[in-house]
């Protein structure tokens, strides 16, 4: 009897953990007027998926103008990204940037924390997304320090 009870824990414990992971699963629209900021993306839509540990994003956006996507936004504007759900290092080529991060989730939150060298500069950044209780509702809280300066920029997306 105690074994079965023990056993039927660990089930509903592990089920609890795939439901608060899958939870950022699905394809999320920035809405619109997300941040007085002129460089955000323009139409940036992000799909996440849960592959195994990985956490696989897809993004699509409308090119800068320009050409140029700011220091904030790199990770963010880029068509494949991919990060270990186990707060393990991942590595991914981003245009000609070679970015180091790690990644956990916990409940209805999911951080990244991320290194790069850009033109011979140190960067380094954190997301923080938070599905928000409605579970239609997500915020993408982005901090990007390099040269001595901070940035910062608060999304919100709509899940499709």
């Amino acid at each position: 009897m105690f074994q079965r009870v023990t056993m039927c824990l660990a089930f509903s414990a592990l089920f609890a953990l795939a439901s608060d992971h899958n939870a950022f699963e699905g394809k999320w629209a920035l809405e619109r007027g997300s941040s007085g900021d002129e460089t955000v993306p323009v139409n940036l839509v992000q799909k996440l998926r849960l592959n195994g540990p990985d956490i696989e994003v897809q993004s699509t956006f409308a090119e800068p103008v320009n050409g140029v996507v700011p220091l904030l936004y790199v990770g963010i504007m880029t068509n494949g990204l991919l990060l270990s759900a186990d707060g393990s290092e991942r590595q991914n080529q981003i245009g000609p940037f070679q970015q180091a991060s790690k990644t956990t989730l916990d409940g209805d939150t999911m951080v990244t924390e991320w290194t790069a060298v850009i033109r011979g500069d140190a960067v380094n950044g954190k997301w923080i997304r938070t599905l928000q209780p409605d579970g239609r509702h997500m915020t993408l809280e982005i901090h990007e320090s390099s040269k001595g300066q901070d940035h910062q920029a608060m999304l919100r997306f709509l899940r499709k």
